[in-house]
């Protein structure tokens, strides 16, 4: 069924000018409005179309204009047919994807003890989709990255949207070092003003997203390789996974507030002070880096900081010092 568009200026002069003027002519009609034929020609076929036109009982082959009484309950009837059309179509197409995503569930490839592992970015993206839209009452997530890029965010919002419109409450952890981050910052900031509550954390242990307590999906584990992901149905699981969140909440802090110093005894943020935990680990520059989500020049950085407040002129004496002080 086609569209019904409202009339347009054009169209409505010519209806006028047959309606007032009794013109039926379409040179005529052009010459008193002022418009080319063509466009005239245009106009009377579009009226013909809406029964707004109806063809002349006293000149053969001529139109004459519907009372407009008359036409107007010829296009709200044409509306209430495309309406009812266009619902049935909306019926059909519901229980179309109903069937197909309840078909979807049934395959996908579910183990004995609900996990399932996820291959491919495509893959992935389809079932965090679909877990965002399932989601009802609270969604928690782990952001183990310096930073979101703005195709992320722009991916996400309308989720987001709607998720937030059903209810749903957001709490989120990022890394410290996210607080550094413009576009991650500017989300976070978003999400907060749509009663959403943001934390960060020196580390996150991986990607991790909780919706209610049905679901869990994890990524970004030391043994996955590639763009993989574990999805969890099984409610112990995602029970221990929910507490492994709120362990994490428990001592994250604010968004805003996360990278001050002020309330610590020795003046170190909690990026300096896990930085200064994990390299007394043996870690590598570079793995220290990642844990915290920063390069590994601003790793460095921090670290010859932190050195020279110590008064330390290498690494192992600096971890002396900061262990005497009880910094870690």
């Amino acid at each position: 069924m086609d569209d019904v568009s409202p009339l347009d200026q054009r169209t409505l002069a010519v209806y006028r000018a047959i309606l007032f003027h009794k013109e039926h002519d379409p040179d005529r009609l052009a010459d008193l409005l002022g418009i080319a034929t063509d466009e005239v020609g245009e106009a009377l076929a579009r009226l013909s179309e809406l029964s707004l036109l109806a063809p002349s009982g006293d000149s053969p082959g001529a139109l004459r204009a519907v009372n407009p009484s008359l036409g107007l309950k010829v296009l709200l009837q044409r509306e209430q047919d495309e309406l009812a059309w266009r619902q049935q179509r909306i019926e059909q197409n519901r229980a179309a994807l109903a069937a197909l995503a309840a078909e979807y569930t049934a395959s996908g490839g579910s183990g004995s003890d609900g996990t399932e592992q996820l291959d491919n970015v495509d893959e992935i993206r389809t079932r965090l989709e679909a877990l965002a839209e399932s989601c009802r009452h609270e969604s928690l997530v782990f952001h183990p990255v310096g930073g979101l890029s703005e195709e992320a965010i722009e991916a996400s919002r309308p989720l987001n949207e709607r998720a937030l419109a059903r209810g749903v409450r957001f709490r989120s952890i990022y890394l410290d070092s996210a607080v550094n981050d413009r576009v991650t910052r500017a989300h976070a900031q978003w999400m907060a003003e749509h009663n959403s509550e943001i934390r960060t954390s020196p580390t996150l242990p991986m990607r991790l997203l909780i919706v209610d307590t049905t679901a869990a999906i994890v990524a970004g584990l030391p043994d996955q390789a590639g763009p993989s992901a574990l999805l969890f149905n099984s409610r112990p699981v995602v029970l221990a996974m929910r507490a492994l969140f709120e362990a994490y909440w428990e001592h994250a802090a604010p968004f805003h507030e996360k990278n001050s110093s002020e309330d610590d005894p020795h003046g170190l943020t909690p990026q300096e002070r896990k930085l200064l935990q994990l390299l007394s680990t043996g870690l590598t520059d570079e793995a220290v880096a990642r844990m915290l989500g920063i390069g590994v020049r601003t790793e460095r950085r921090i670290m010859a900081e932190l050195m020279e407040r110590l008064g330390a002129s290498s690494r192992f004496e600096a971890g002396v010092q900061a262990a005497r002080r009880q910094w870690i």
